[in-house]
């Protein structure tokens, strides 16, 4: 288990040693046990650390279609030989509902009033915006959102609570694409994905202009690595889905999904 720390970033520490201790919790009481949503990232994390406990199956759940996969995701850590219902996950969906004849709103205007409420981001799964807006919570955090959440961009909201397997598929609109990067510092990657100076993604950078895996970096040299998904203010997400080797000049072939904040 101790060399598992040098697969990850030593930021990453922590979570390897919080999804640690929830699976030996599970496996010393014989009982299924939830996480908070995980990110992409987060959940290649957790599969890394379970490989120690052959008892514990993990089964992850979003909302919607059993099996669909999405952005953000529950754990559930469950002991061999044990059952679980969807109910376990403790996950709540919401539709909401506003005047939209007088009023558009963004995926960024919603999430960022649904984070205004004062939650964890860990206690917020994906915010789906189709023909209609819907977005899954952890279901303890119900009554604080009813309480909270009453109005984007001046506009009344209306929330109503709809049966967690009728949250509507995430619209998967990305555009994937083979990359080629010298390293894998974020300014480098960013520069190779968007087509850009590295000079102005690393500006991007300093600037507190990117997220990654929701967490604000500000460090040009910041190294990249599969399941991350890198937010950038006015241009949109990057999904960083597969590493395919280096060439034979050294280079990084990567995959990545492009997702326009449009």
């Amino acid at each position: 288990m101790k060399d598992i720390y040098q697969h990850f970033r030593p930021e990453e520490k922590d979570t390897i040693d919080m999804f640690k201790s929830k699976l030996e919790i599970a496996s010393r009481d014989y009982f299924p046990l939830q996480l908070d949503f995980l990110d992409p990232r987060e959940r290649l994390i957790l599969e890394s650390v379970s490989g120690a406990f052959d008892d514990i199956e993990i089964h992850y759940y979003g909302g919607g279609k059993v099996g669909e996969e999405r952005e953000r995701m529950r754990a559930l850590l469950v002991p061999e030989l044990l059952t679980y219902e969807l109910e376990d996950f403790e996950i709540t969906v919401f539709d909401m509902q506003y005047p939209d004849k007088f009023v558009a709103l963004e995926h960024r205007n919603v999430l960022g009033a649904i984070m205004n409420v004062g939650v964890d981001r860990s206690k917020i799964g994906d915010v789906v915006i189709g023909d209609d807006i819907q977005f899954a919570v952890a279901t303890p955090y119900v009554d604080l959102f009813y309480e909270e959440l009453e109005r984007i961009k001046r506009a009344p909201v209306n929330l109503k609570e709809i049966d967690v397997r009728d949250f509507i598929s995430s619209v998967d609109d990305g555009m994937s694409k083979s990359v080629l990067s010298s390293s894998m510092r974020l300014d480098t990657v960013l520069s190779n994905v968007i087509g850009e100076g590295r000079a102005k993604s690393r500006d991007r950078v300093e600037k507190g202009k990117i997220k990654v895996n929701h967490t604000l970096i500000e460090d040009p040299a910041f190294t990249v690595e599969v399941g991350d998904v890198i937010s950038v203010r006015h241009f949109g997400r990057i999904a960083v889905s597969e590493h395919l080797g280096e060439t034979k000049k050294d280079k990084h072939r990567l995959v990545v999904k492009v997702y326009s904040s449009k």
